[in-house]
């Protein structure tokens, strides 16, 4: 009996150890071309945790879009805090996200949602690109344009880049085509420029 004992502790040990999995590595871009982004392995305590925020079953969209900002908001502070660490300089987690120019700091949410979409974690969305907005005044933003599976309804993704760890927001996207000169226009943005880099 006692040997029993043992080998069904040991297979349950082994079963174990093969069901505990590694976070995916990231590709981050901290130099301005990204011509070689450093690659950081997601901790498996942060990858457990994203696990967890999308276990529930049936979410809505407002649902799939909450645990999106809170999921890049942990896989964020994590890459960076990992990189921090690493780093021979003396810049803090925070410190080296907000000194990150914000194209880089969205080429490095794109490939967070690239990962959580090749995950299956992410169902109800796709990425669809890069976009600054020019406002009437000349102000430009930046977002990532995201589509939903279920009515194909537009979203922007706008992250938080003054400060590590905070979430961005997720907001309806309106458009209108100008069939004549091609334009997109949104609510009141006169013009669209796109980025057509995809950060591979």
């Amino acid at each position: 009996m006692p040997f029993k004992i043992k080998t069904l502790l040991m297979i349950s040990l082994l079963l174990s150890s093969f069901t505990t999995v590694a976070g995916p590595l990231v590709k981050v871009c901290l130099n301005d071309d990204c011509k070689k982004p450093t690659k950081v392995e997601i901790s498996d305590a942060c990858w457990s945790q994203v696990k967890e925020i999308f276990s529930s079953p049936f979410p809505t969209v407002k649902d799939e879009q909450d645990n999106i900002l809170t999921s890049i908001s942990l896989i964020e502070s994590d890459i960076y805090l990992s990189i921090s660490k690493k780093s021979s300089a003396t810049d803090n987690a925070n410190d080296l996200y907000t000194s990150n120019s914000t194209k880089n700091n969205y080429r490095n949410t794109k490939h967070i949602l690239g990962i959580l979409l090749d995950q299956h974690m992410v169902k109800q969305h796709f990425v669809r690109k890069t976009i600054t907005q020019t406002s009437w005044i000349g102000f430009e933003t930046n977002g990532l344009l995201l589509q939903s599976l279920a009515d194909s309804s537009l979203y922007i993704l706008e992250s938080n880049n003054t400060k590590l760890g905070t979430s961005g927001i997720i907001k309806n996207y309106r458009k209108n085509t100008d069939q004549k000169s091609n334009i997109i226009k949104v609510d009141t943005t006169p013009t669209i420029k796109d980025d057509n880099n995809d950060f591979e």
